[in-house]
């Protein structure tokens, strides 16, 4: 992608080679008048001074036209004229061959200029050029060589200036690519953050309200006839719904946290300390309250998982018992957690109606997705399908590769 430069405006480039025109001619007569001592220059070589100054005011727009024209002119010029200057107006148009053609062009049209203006040197020098004349080999080479060291120097100083801008145009489509990758990949880490907050939120809405909302059917069906009852299945709902709370309230801090704060202080807002396989027997508990009895079937020693990996299995766990609660129509479930030959292997349950569901309930939600979203994250397996009788199953295998096996 062509990149922006600073370059002057157009009207100034054009007046940048109407003043460099003007005082090429200026130094054409200033030269002939000095070297002529009042003789009259003959109009032709005046025309070709106008052909090689007048071509270099159209070097921008016919660069390499303008520099034919004008190193053809100059070449004559120095071959008739008694006391020639070195080509300067090819040396200005040359300036922006390398920065207008490709390279290869560009060498062939310096090799092509030095080549014409050695044959009006040489040619120069084999004219006698009348009394006054001061023609000769020596001259010659002198106009040569200043001629060529002109020509040459305008092309390496408008190579240079090529390179320099190609270099800062690189640096630039270097830094834009660098905050295009950069801009794409914090736009990938909020959408990971802002999934991974959706999953969260889902959890704790899901388990909790569905907890609470047959914990309430439970008081409201018992609170005249059985008020310790009644009281029991209250508490319970105050102790799910202020748990519920401080879990919302810190997911929804990290929606609320300015972008501008550093990523460690927007990570401690989110939920301290974070659920894991400990806290199994409290959620265990919170089912058994909702009527449906968990049994906890733990194979082989817990390893030590990461925080991540923990809250995963975790959470898993729990959108299944929550699944169980609402919709699987079960009194009881079991929960079986193996771990061995590097692998954490869940699997929940349950004595439900399998894929029925309730009468009438056609609404899908989200938590089979979310389950296997956060075992994939782990590199694991997912698999959730109704048992042949009756009930259903949710198994995830998580691999152990970095989790190190408690004794």
């Amino acid at each position: 992608m062509q990149k922006r430069r600073f370059r002057l405006h157009p009207w100034r480039e054009v007046a940048v080679d109407c003043a460099a025109t003007v005082l090429l001619a200026l130094l054409y007569a200033l030269t002939w008048r000095w070297s002529t001592a009042g003789e009259t220059v003959p109009w032709a070589a005046r025309l070709l001074a106008a052909m090689a100054v007048l071509s270099a005011a159209g070097r921008r727009r016919w660069p390499a036209v303008a520099l034919a024209v004008s190193t053809i002119a100059s070449a004559i010029l120095i071959a008739i004229t008694v006391n020639p200057l070195p080509a300067l107006a090819p040396a200005f148009c040359m300036y922006l061959i390398p920065l207008r053609c490709r390279h290869r062009e560009a060498l062939w049209l310096l090799a092509g200029a030095l080549l014409v203006t050695a044959a009006g040197c040489a040619a120069f020098g084999g004219m006698n050029h009348g009394a006054s004349g001061r023609g000769g080999a020596d001259q010659a080479e002198a106009v040569m060589l200043e001629s060529s060291l002109a020509i040459i120097g305008a092309w390496l100083v408008g190579y240079s200036v090529g390179q320099r801008r190609a270099a800062a145009a690189s640096r630039r489509e270097q830094a834009e690519q660098l905050a295009r990758e950069q801009l794409a990949e914090a736009r990938r880490a909020s959408s990971e953050e802002r999934m991974r907050i959706a999953r969260e939120l889902h959890d704790v809405v899901a388990h909790s309200l569905t907890l609470i909302a047959v914990q309430a059917g439970v008081a409201n069906h018992v609170a005249t006839r059985q008020p310790e009852q009644a009281a029991q299945a209250l508490s319970s709902i105050e102790k799910l719904s202020r748990g519920a709370l401080t879990e919302m309230r810190a997911l929804l801090g990290v929606l609320r946290a300015e972008q501008s704060e550093p990523a460690a202080q927007r990570q401690n807002a989110v939920l301290e300390p974070a659920p894991g396989l400990a806290d199994l027997e409290q959620l265990a508990e919170r089912s058994a309250a909702a009527g449906v009895r968990v049994n906890l079937d733990v194979r082989g020693p817990l390893p030590d998982l990461p925080v991540g990996l923990d809250l995963a299995v975790y959470r898993v766990i729990q959108e299944a018992l929550t699944n169980v609660v609402k919709h699987a129509g079960a009194d009881r479930c079991q929960v079986m957690i193996t771990s061995g030959q590097a692998k954490l292997t869940v699997e929940v349950t349950d004595n439900g109606r399998g894929l029925g569901g309730q009468p009438g309930d056609k609404t899908k939600g989200h938590g089979l997705i979310g389950m296997r979203e956060r075992v994939g994250m782990y590199g694991g397996q997912f698999s959730a399908a109704p048992l042949p009788d009756r009930g259903f199953r949710v198994s995830a295998t998580f691999p152990l590769a970095e989790a190190k096996v408690s004794a």
